[in-house]
């Protein structure tokens, strides 16, 4: 499911901003004698939101509504807009002349020997924001565009793959690319209660959402 929910539940309906936020790591500690190794299992953090609605009126509850039970709970995914993390700028993908499609991507502590790079797939689409791409050959660069003709690329905003036409791959070098993009989220419970405590207004009995990371 690609709707927003924070395209429709914001500060103006009284979302509070995420009053915490968690990244988790999966490390297996291996005991070793009396010491220990420890191996990383997963490549990137899984982030979890915990929002908070102080209150929220009608209209955006029952947004609020429309999601959770269109997600089935638990059951299916739907897209979170991270109002610290929705924004790559000049991201580098080096090309080799060969392939057609490449993949958008974000890598995190650019520079450090920690760094590491996520796949972006949900892309916000190019009628909110539009990917601003340069291409570099020997340090030359030229703008392309999405779509406006055959020889240059079309994006997929469901999988963040960038695709050329098969007569005009690009050459080896590098692609700088800048654009937004959503993380894909569920639920963590099946179960959603709030209530009505003035007329028009409704706050969440509990915290608020807690919405966790899905990564495929």
């Amino acid at each position: 499911m690609n709707l927003v929910l924070s395209d429709f539940v914001n500060p103006d309906y009284g979302q509070k901003y995420p009053v915490e936020m968690v990244f988790e790591w999966c490390t297996d500690i291996v005991p070793l004698g009396l010491k220990e190794q420890a191996n990383e299992v997963w490549p990137q953090p899984k982030r979890h939101w915990f929002v908070d609605w102080a209150a929220i009126k009608t209209g955006p509850r029952a947004k609020l509504n429309e999601i959770f039970n269109r997600a089935r709970g638990r059951a299916n995914t739907f897209l979170w807009k991270d109002t610290d993390d929705y924004l790559c700028t000049a991201e580098q993908i080096a090309t080799d002349g060969t392939a057609a499609a490449y993949q958008l991507c974000k890598t995190y502590h650019t520079g450090e020997t920690e760094k590491w790079t996520e796949d972006k797939k949900d892309i916000v689409p190019g009628g909110v924001f539009a990917p601003i791409v340069t291409h570099s050959i020997d340090g030359a660069q030229t703008e392309v565009a999405a779509n406006p003709g055959a020889d240059q690329f079309t994006l997929d905003d469901t999988t963040g793959i960038m695709t050329w036409a098969t007569g005009n791959k690009p050459s080896a070098g590098v692609l700088t690319v800048t654009f937004q993009f959503y993380f894909r989220v569920r639920w963590t419970f099946d179960k959603f209660t709030d209530s009505q405590f003035a007329p028009g207004l409704w706050r969440m009995k509990e915290q608020g959402p807690h919405i966790v990371e899905v990564i495929s």
